[in-house]
């Protein structure tokens, strides 16, 4: 189990994490990464689909935050994104968490 210091929630995605969505949360993942924060949550429960840019958008905040020494987790990833995810191999490096873990 992974043990938070400082959880915070940093963005809640919803239904689609695609190319439009990701070029409008362009702005924010790029603020993200300049957290003064130690750990980030990406709450992940409403997202049913992702697609290539989606998941590219995820690595580079996660990329970003490592090279700061700050961690990245999403939470309740499930469905067409878990399945992505655990194909791509990002739940090897990117840690996949659920409602229970994060409290």
């Amino acid at each position: 189990m992974l043990a938070l210091s400082q959880p915070a929630v940093a963005l809640s995605l919803d239904h689609e994490f695609d190319v439009q969505s990701a070029r409008q949360l362009e702005v924010e993942f790029e603020t993200l990464s300049n957290t003064e924060k130690n750990e980030l949550v990406i709450d992940m429960t409403q997202v049913q689909f992702i697609d290539s840019c989606g998941i590219g958008a995820i690595v580079f905040l996660y990329k970003r935050l490592k090279s700061r020494n700050k961690n990245l987790c999403l939470l309740n990833v499930n469905g067409q994104p878990r399945k992505l995810m655990q194909m791509l191999r990002i739940d090897k490096v990117i840690p996949l968490i659920t409602s229970a873990e994060y409290l």
